[in-house]
C-alpha cells in the first residue's frame, strides 16, 4: 500500500484518468490507505486490521445478486476491493473511516437515503446511491453521508439529508469520486484531521479515532509564506525600494494589547511571524488595522472563545444586510456567529472568523472579505463551487440568475463544499490569489502599495474579470 499511494493520489504528474464509471482501482487504493493511515495513526498494528472487502462482509456475489444488478459494474469492482471489515459489528476497536464519514453503507442502505431532483422518475432510482454514511455524531439533524451519482462516477459529501435541495439543483457541479477521496487523504497528511488513541485529552471532540485541530503548522507556515509573498510583490513593484521592517504585525493589529489574543491562537502566532509592512495599502482600500472593533464583545482573553479578528481594514464601514422574511419583514443577517452578530457598526474588510475553536468542525484560520457594498447584481461573481454569489442555491433549475440577493461577504468564499461541512476559506488561499493579482499586474502598485479604492471589489462581478476574483475549489 505505502509502496504505490503516490501512484494513485491527484497531481499533475498523475491526474485524472478517463474511465466508464468510477475509476474503481484508484479509489480503492485512497479508501484503504484511509483506513490504514487511521488505523496506524491511533497505535494499532496492521495485523489485527480485518481487511475483508465490503463484498466479501457481505456474502458475496450468491448473496448480492439483486444488489448487483442495480450497481454499474465499475462500483461492483470497487466494493470488491474496498475494506470494510474493520466497520463490522461487533468490531474489536470501534473505527470510523474517516471524521466525516463513519463507514460505507451496507446493501440495505445504499438507496434508503439519497433524495431525488424533481425530474427523477422512479425508473431512474438507481443512479444515486449513499456510498458511506456520514459521521452521525457531528450534529446534523438527519445525517446523509457521501452520494455517488453511479452513471457519472461522480460524488459530493452531504451532511444532512436537506444538503440535497442544493446538490440536486441541477447546477452544481459534482466531482469525480477519487478527488474527494483524494481530499480525505490530504487532510490526513496536512495533521487537519489526526487519529488519537483513547489516551487523548485534549480540548477536540473525538470520534473514534478523530479530531479536528482548529489549525495546523502547515496552515501556520502556508499563510506567514502567503502573507510574505504578498509583501514582497508589492515591494519589488514600488517605485523606490522600502526600509526594512522593525515592528510585528502584531503589535499593530492587537494595539498594543498582548493579551488581547491567547498565545496559541493561530491569530497571534500568526501575526507575531509577519513584519509590518512599509507601505499603507495591502489590497484595494485595505490597509493593515489598528483598532479591533470586537475584542470588547470578547470581555477578555479566553482560550476557549475568540472574537472576530480584524486584519485588513477599509475606511469605510461594512454593508449590513438584510434579508426579507416570507411575512415581509426585513431582519438582519451577519456574517460571524454568535454572540458577535449584534454588533451593527463596523468596518469593511478582511476579518479572521472562526470564534469557537473547540467546536466539532474548527478552522481558526478561515476569513471573510467584508464590503461595504454588495456583489452579485450583475451575475458574474462567482463562489468556488461555481454558483453566482446570490442565487438561491436550494431553487432547482437551469437559470440561476433568475433571482439574485447580491451579498457583501461571499466574495472568496466555497459555496457548497463537497468535501466536509461549511467554513469560511481559509486565509491562505486569500493571501495566495492577492499576490498571484499583483504579481500578474492585474493590481496596479505605487509609493503607497496597492493603488485604487475599495471600489476596485466591483470587478469581481463584471464579465471581464470575475474569474480573476473565484478561488480554486478546497476542502
Amino acid at each position: 500500500m505505502h509502496m504505490n499511494i503516490m501512484e494513485q493520489r491527484i497531481s499533475d504528474e498523475t491526474p485524472l484518468r478517463e474511465s466508464d464509471g468510477l475509476d474503481h482501482e484508484r479509489c480503492a487504493a485512497l479508501h484503504n490507505h484511509i483506513v490504514e493511515s487511521g488505523w496506524t495513526q491511533r497505535g494499532l498494528a496492521l495485523d489485527i486490521l480485518d481487511k475483508r472487502t465490503w463484498w466479501e462482509c457481505y456474502g458475496g456475489n450468491a448473496a448480492l445478486a439483486s444488489t448487483t444488478g442495480r450497481l454499474n459494474v465499475s462500483v461492483v469492482s470497487f466494493l470488491k476491493a474496498a475494506w470494510h471489515g474493520f466497520a463490522m459489528d461487533p468490531a474489536p476497536k470501534s473505527h470510523l473511516f474517516h471524521r466525516y464519514l463513519a463507514r460505507l453503507c451496507s446493501p440495505d442502505e445504499l438507496w434508503e437515503n439519497a433524495n431525488y431532483a424533481d425530474d427523477e422518475d422512479d425508473s431512474n432510482n438507481r443512479r444515486y446511491i449513499t456510498l458511506y454514511m456520514a459521521n452521525w455524531a457531528l450534529g446534523a439533524t438527519h445525517p446523509l453521508g457521501l452520494v455517488l451519482d453511479q452513471d457519472e462516477g461522480t460524488a459530493m459529501h452531504h451532511m444532512a439529508m436537506r444538503d440535497t435541495e442544493i446538490t440536486m439543483n441541477g447546477r452544481q457541479m459534482w466531482l469525480p469520486l477519487e478527488m474527494i477521496l483524494d481530499g480525505f487523504v490530504d487532510m490526513i497528511d496536512q495533521g487537519k484531521i489526526l487519529a488519537v488513541d483513547e489516551s487523548y485529552g485534549g480540548e477536540q471532540e473525538r470520534t473514534d479515532p478523530w479530531i479536528m485541530p482548529s489549525y495546523t503548522e502547515l496552515d501556520l507556515d502556508d499563510t506567514v509564506q502567503a502573507f510574505e509573498q504578498l509583501v514582497d510583490a508589492i515591494h519589488m513593484r514600488m517605485p523606490s525600494p522600502p526600509q526594512s521592517a522593525e515592528q510585528s504585525l502584531l503589535e499593530v493589529v492587537i494595539g498594543g494589547n498582548p493579551d488581547m489574543l491567547p498565545a496559541n491562537t493561530f491569530a497571534h502566532r500568526f501575526l507575531a511571524r509577519c513584519s509590518r509592512p512599509n507601505f499603507t495599502h495591502i489590497a484595494p482600500g485595505l490597509s493593515i488595522t489598528q483598532h479591533q472593533p470586537f475584542a470588547l464583545a470578547s470581555g477578555q482573553a479566553d482560550t476557549t472563545k475568540l472574537f472576530p479578528l480584524l486584519l485588513f481594514s477599509s475606511t469605510s464601514p461594512a454593508h449590513l444586510e438584510t434579508q426579507r422574511t416570507p411575512w415581509g419583514e426585513e431582519i438582519r443577517i451577519s456574517p460571524f456567529a454568535r454572540p458577535f452578530d449584534t454588533n451593527s457598526s463596523y468596518p469593511a474588510g478582511l476579518y479572521l472568523t472562526e470564534t469557537q475553536p473547540h467546536d466539532p468542525h474548527p478552522f481558526e484560520d478561515g476569513s471573510a472579505l467584508i464590503l461595504p457594498f454588495t456583489l452579485g447584481s450583475n451575475a458574474y461573481a462567482r463562489t468556488s463551487d461555481g454558483a453566482l454569489i446570490g442565487e438561491h442555491v436550494r431553487r432547482a433549475g437551469e437559470d440561476a440568475s433568475a433571482e439574485l440577493e447580491s451579498k457583501s461577504a461571499e466574495l472568496y468564499q466555497l459555496g457548497f463544499n463537497h468535501f466536509i461541512a461549511a467554513h469560511d476559506v481559509q486565509l491562505r488561499y486569500v493571501l495566495w490569489k492577492w499576490a498571484e493579482m499583483v504579481e500578474e499586474g492585474k493590481w496596479e502598485v505605487d509609493e503607497r502599495g496597492v493603488v485604487d479604492g475599495v471600489e476596485k471589489w466591483r470587478e469581481a462581478d463584471t464579465e471581464a474579470s470575475w474569474a480573476d476574483y473565484q478561488l480554486l475549489m478546497s476542502w
